[in-house]
């Protein structure tokens, strides 16, 4: 029979509690028995959110619990202290939805605590994860003072994504992609994440992180992982971890600008809001195939997928039809909607057997096949939290070599060049189109 659990929200009152945490909370409790109280842990109650928390669900009550807490303050933890006494036997679960600025007190204040209690624990640990490879590095080691790895949770919300998960499942379930996932038939794979909003709401945050802390060192380099990695030796965390990490290790970005749009409110700032980069992964399976990335804030639209581009037919027998047949891709689009789609080539309705072929595009929509919403990601990754599974959580070499790799781009002295709100960049269009290719969005 599973442990009962509590589980700990630091920063309960802020808006990822608010907008994602406790709203897949109150999902989860229908479903599972074992998820017996929940605590929301902040500087100072506030009675609007009291009632909105009390009041989303007739279940929620056993969510609505809140512990006034200063998490740089030692003498407020003796509070929570109180609150652990009554819960012999149960498996704690912390998870740090707070400042990143604030991770390391936690921590040191957390871990210094649980030395007087003997329950089964968790921590989860939100993005960013640290600011540069040497910071991620303390903030490793601060963890390992007080819980070893199987303890330790590292979120990316994406993975949580049902698309995302879909890659592995496309790849290692049919021989029909696996056997041309490789440098012989692809020909390159772009992967964006674009956003229509700007930074300035969360301007004093987002200006000491930037585009590739905030975007790139994590998202896109999970998603790239998963569409490239090897196929691991089972399905189970450890070894789907290790394929991951191998694959990271064997990237390297060749090229990249910075971008930063007009009117971005800290003048004299040189935070980068945009970043387009190319990239290449040293090994057997893709060799010489180019990756291109590009995430940036005010581009007039979201959008964000993975575009596998397939090569070129043969010249031989393009020669043959007198034309020039469309590349194929398959696209794995997270967002605005969760589709799958595959363009290929067909003959048109002509009434002729020898005719130029047309592109034509299967897609799959997730949610309508399934006839309803799919399960926000946070709460596909709380439900794994819960039954200690961390397939989809970031182990400790896995997210400093992700940041070795992005430390050349946030290193570089280059100032980001000015973009108009509201289109995409020029500068970002000239960078793929100079080797031949276009972006597909």
């Amino acid at each position: 029979m599973s442990k009962p659990k509590a589980l700990f929200i630091f920063g309960g009152t802020g808006d990822l509690a608010r907008k994602k945490l406790f709203p897949a909370l109150a999902k989860i409790v229908k479903r599972r028995d074992d998820l017996k109280v929940v605590y929301s842990i902040a500087r100072s109650k506030r009675e609007d959110w009291e009632s909105i928390a009390c009041n989303l669900d007739a279940g929620f009550t056993k969510l609505c619990h809140f512990i006034p807490l200063d998490a740089v303050n030692w003498e407020d933890y003796k509070k929570l202290g109180e609150e652990l006494q009554k819960l012999k036997g149960y498996e704690l679960i912390f998870y740090l939805s707070l400042s990143p600025f604030l991770y390391e007190d936690t921590i040191l204040n957390l871990g210094r605590l649980l030395r007087n209690f003997s329950n089964p624990r968790k921590v989860v640990v939100e993005k960013p994860f640290g600011f540069d490879l040497q910071s991620a590095r303390k903030l490793n080691s601060l963890l390992y003072r007080f819980f070893v790895e199987e303890e330790i949770y590292r979120i990316d919300h994406f993975l949580g994504k049902d698309t995302v998960q879909n890659i592995f499942s496309l790849r290692f379930s049919n021989i029909i992609f696996e056997g041309v996932w490789n440098r012989n038939f692809i020909d390159h794979v772009q992967i964006v994440a674009l956003e229509d909003v700007d930074a300035d709401n969360r301007i004093e945050f987002y200006d000491k992180v930037g585009a590739i802390r905030d975007m790139l060192q994590n998202h896109l380099l999970q998603m790239l992982a998963f569409t490239t990695m090897e196929p691991p030796c089972a399905m189970a965390p450890q070894f789907i971890r290790d394929e991951k990490v191998k694959l990271l290790r064997s990237l390297s970005f060749s090229d990249f600008i910075k971008g930063q749009y007009e009117g971005y409110p800290k003048e004299g700032s040189r935070t980068e809001t945009l970043v387009v980069a190319k990239g290449y992964i040293e090994n057997l399976r893709w060799q010489g195939v180019p990756f291109y990335f590009m995430t940036g804030k005010a581009l007039g639209r979201k959008l964000t997928q993975i575009t596998i581009v397939f090569r070129e037919i043969p010249k031989s027998f393009v020669s043959l039809l007198d034309c020039m047949p469309k590349q194929n891709r398959i696209v794995f689009q997270v967002a605005p909607r969760n589709l799958l789609s595959i363009s290929f080539e067909l003959r048109p309705p002509t009434g002729r057997f020898i005719a130029c072929p047309m592109e034509t595009t299967m897609k799959y929509d997730l949610e309508e096949a399934l006839g309803q919403p799919l399960p926000e990601a946070y709460e596909t990754l709380l439900e794994d939290i819960l039954d200690s599974d961390q397939s989809l959580f970031i182990r400790a070499d896995e997210i400093e070599v992700m940041w070795e790799k992005v430390e050349p781009l946030i290193s570089s002295e280059d100032t980001p060049r000015v973009y108009p709100r509201g289109k995409l960049p020029d500068f970002a269009i000239e960078f793929i189109q100079r080797d031949g290719r276009s972006w597909f969005l």
